[in-house]
Parts: C-alpha cells; sequence; structure tokens
C-alpha cells in the first residue's frame, strides 16, 4: 500500500464519520429551566418532562428533576446536553416514590439497580398525562432560552 493510500483513506473515513450517517442537522440548544411550586410549596424529585409541538415530531424533548428548593436544569433527550431547541413545549410531570412515599434510594456508581424496587406514582392522573388543552401545560421556549421558569402546579384537578 502506498503512502498516498495510508493518508486517503482514513481521511476519507474521518469525513464520512463527521458528516454523520443520517444527514440530520443537530438543532442549537438554548438554556432551559426554572422552577416549579406545587400547591404553594417546592418538592423535590420531580420530574419535569417537555414535549415537543407535534409539528416538531423531529424533536425528542427534555427533562428536569426538581431539587429540595423546587428549582431544575432541562437536559435535551436527544443530544443529551443540556437545554431545548427554541419552540412550543407541553410540560408534564411526575414523581416517581417507594410505596411508602419515601424517595428512591441513590444508584451507586458501577452497581445495578435492584429490579425489585416498586414505584409508585405520587402525582394524580391530570398533572403525568401531557394535556395540550390546558394553557398551563404550555410553555414556548424563546430562541434566547429560558431559565427563570415559574411553573405553578395543584395535585387538585381544576374540572
Amino acid at each position: 500500500m502506498s503512502v498516498r493510500a495510508v493518508l486517503i483513506v482514513p481521511a476519507l473515513a474521518l469525513a464520512l464519520f463527521a458528516t454523520g450517517c443520517g444527514g440530520g442537522s443537530v438543532e442549537k440548544l438554548v438554556p432551559v429551566g426554572g422552577k416549579l411550586v406545587v400547591d404553594g410549596e417546592a418538592l423535590d424529585g420531580v420530574i419535569v418532562t417537555f414535549i415537543p409541538e407535534a409539528s416538531q415530531k423531529e424533536r425528542r424533548g427534555g427533562a428536569g428533576t426538581t431539587d429540595a428548593s423546587g428549582v431544575f436544569t432541562v437536559t435535551d433527550l436527544g443530544q443529551n446536553l443540556p437545554g431545548l431547541p427554541a419552540g412550543k413545549y407541553t410540560v408534564a410531570y411526575s414523581r416517581p416514590r417507594l410505596p411508602n412515599g419515601a424517595a428512591f434510594p441513590k444508584a451507586e456508581p458501577g452497581k445495578p439497580i435492584d429490579p425489585g424496587i416498586v414505584r409508585v406514582e405520587s402525582l394524580p392522573a391530570h398533572l403525568t398525562t401531557p394535556n395540550q388543552n390546558l394553557p398551563t401545560s404550555q410553555v414556548e421556549i424563546p430562541k434566547e432560552g429560558n431559565t427563570n421558569l415559574e411553573l405553578k402546579i395543584s395535585k387538585r384537578s381544576s374540572r
């Protein structure tokens, strides 16, 4: 094999790798986060999920989990990076707990999670089911992002 072939083959492989297989473009992510208040109080361990509007079906959305003060930062599920593409989203919530109401034990690095742990949803269905018809479930992320979202929800159904 000539020196030229030794140099050209890796260069071609690198070029193909850099362009990717699907030809899809990576959307620019903007910072997204804020604070969730449930019935006037912060609630830890709530997974706040952002589901893109139907016209943006190529997006996967994102999610973040609240800390003890209700603060969360969203990670894009498609790129596994902080933020989301700008656009309209429906927000849904989940707070899985142990049957006794306690939080899940923290997983230790390198150790598998016990598959026998029973998970119970602690939030009512009207919060866990995405509903595009509820104005309180709709969020629009501007092109510069928003890290000061104030999401206020209630466990009591508004119906």
